[in-house]
């Protein structure tokens, strides 16, 4: 396993300013910089640097870690195992951990820096919402991080944790300063913006308020374990502004998304995961499951049931090869079957950060927790079509219209119980943000989709067997920083998760 996540090594743009050495976990305005790091490099050499190596790192990393974890993928063969048995060698998330907080968030603060000493808005503003997303995400997967101390490791190689709770609050406001200086017109500073070195968006403003909103609905969401109105309320104020206006991702044109090449160098992680190790990450039968029209638990060799799922030849491959039959492996049980598909594992295929089915999926769980069925409903067809329509294969017979038409019927539709549209709702959203770490804190919250453990899932750092509700710290952050406090795969639980 260490030698596919360490992958990103070869993507070209991610060696741009892969500069400092080790790091950890920051309110943009009180880091300290190292003034020997490479701060004459220009500001969209540094930009484009940042962007990519996280775009790698979300998606190799974090994305396959976790995906194993919530079982859209499964560790079939290697090291990759280990992860399937939520018994993994804390060296394995040094790649996380480093390659968020070195090769991202650091570069991403010399962004800051240099944006504030050229008074540049609008840098600084795409610097706050990226740099929130990855601190969003590491302490999602690792809980209590470091963030205001952090990013100076070389003035301070054991920077105080802060607790997830008050890295939410502050994220907030991260977010609501970049929406300020992006809402500024052009005509108010003389300084460069955003263009071409913005992999993401090219320097389209526009999208990247609509991400910074969507951004805000995801973390408000996540509290729906601690006051479920309050989050629901909140997620639709920023999705909506205050005349009813929508304001989030608008289409699936406008996701927060990076787009890799055909180059070998700079080609899709999950691409180069499966050239690099075939066999290794397969498929999980319960993710397989659901494309094949079946229950999450069935047996993994049931026959597939109409309406099958449009997406299914996109997202993953056929077992056996040209048999026209698709299969999960069982949590636990090694054996390569299906593994993902072309469309997120071309070497040009993307990785997504936000989008608009994520924005609409997060609209129908709050209009549902708000007790708005017609409008949930809305919101729930809305997310799902849009992710037919943005990834299936137009020539597969299962993405006719009329397929569609039935899985909407099918699997889109609410009954009035609270609970079983509240699973109707995750579900959904567990299989259209496939490769996406965020599901694994969806089933978290709120206890959807109803996983099976891994059959070989107890160990000393996972004690009762169940499903990971948090990894351990990083074995290099164990033995470098004297703040980090014993935690195994279950305990303590995250914040928003008790």
């Amino acid at each position: 396993m260490k030698n596919y996540i360490n992958q990103h090594k070869l993507l070209s743009f991610a060696s741009v300013l892969t500069l400092f050495g080790l790091s950890t976990g920051c309110n943009l305005s009180e880091v300290n910089v190292n003034p020997n790091a490479s701060n004459n490099a220009p500001i969209s050499t540094v930009l484009s640097g940042a962007q990519g190596t996280l775009a790698f790192s979300q998606g190799v990393d974090a994305g396959i870690q976790t995906g194993i974890t919530i079982q859209q993928f499964a560790g079939s063969n290697g090291d990759a195992v280990a992860f399937d048995n939520y018994n993994v060698n804390t060296t394995f998330y040094n790649s996380i951990w480093g390659s968020f907080y070195t090769n991202g968030l650091k570069n991403l603060n010399i962004v800051y820096q240099k944006s504030k000493a050229l008074n540049s808005p609008y840098y600084t503003g795409v610097s706050r919402i990226l740099s929130a997303y990855t601190f969003s995400t590491l302490s999602d997967i690792f809980g209590d991080i470091p963030y205001k101390q952090a990013l100076h490791a070389e003035v301070n190689a054991s920077p105080a944790i802060d607790k997830q709770q008050d890295i939410y609050t502050e994220l907030q406001k991260e977010l609501d300063s970049a929406i300020t200086e992006l809402s500024l017109p052009t005509s108010s500073f003389t300084a460069p913006a955003p263009g071409a070195d913005d992999l993401f968006f090219k320097g389209n403003v526009q999208n990247w308020l609509a991400a910074a909103w969507t951004l805000k609905a995801r973390l408000a969401i996540h509290l729906s374990k601690v006051d479920a109105n309050t989050a629901a309320q909140t997620a639709l104020s920023y999705l909506y502004d205050a005349n009813g206006n929508y304001r989030g991702i608008s289409s699936n044109t406008n996701d927060l998304q990076l787009v890799f090449g055909a180059a070998v160098s700079n080609s899709n992680p999950f691409y180069q995961q499966n050239t690099n190790r075939p066999g290794w990450v397969g498929l999980g039968a319960s993710f397989v499951n659901l494309l094949n029209g079946n229950a999450i638990n069935d047996p993994s060799t049931k026959p597939e049931t109409a309406p099958v799922d449009p997406r299914r030849s996109a997202f993953a491959t056929q077992y056996p090869a040209g048999s026209g039959k698709y299969r999960g492996s069982i949590a636990g049980v090694p054996g390569a079957f299906s593994v993902i598909g072309s469309y997120y594992a071309s070497s040009t295929s993307p990785v997504v950060f936000l989008s608009y089915v994520e924005a609409k999926f997060i609209e129908a769980e709050a209009r549902l927790i708000l007790n708005d069925q017609v409008n949930a409903e809305k919101a729930l067809k809305e997310a799902t079509l849009a992710s037919i329509n943005k990834t299936s294969n137009p020539a597969d017979p299962n993405a006719s219209q009329a397929n569609k038409d039935a899985y909407l019927a099918a699997k889109a539709t609410l009954t009035g119980d609270f609970q079983s549209d509240l699973k109707t709702i995750i579900t959904q959203k567990y299989i259209a943000l496939f490769t996406q770490s965020e599901v694994w804190t969806d089933y978290r919250r709120t206890g959807y989709p109803a996983l099976t453990p891994s059959v070989n899932g107890t160990n000393t750092n996972n004690p009762n067997g169940q499903i990971p509700r948090r990894f351990p710290y990083p074995q290099s952050e164990q033995v470098l920083n004297t703040n980090i406090q014993p935690a195994n795969y279950q305990t303590p639980k995250l914040f928003w998760d008790k």
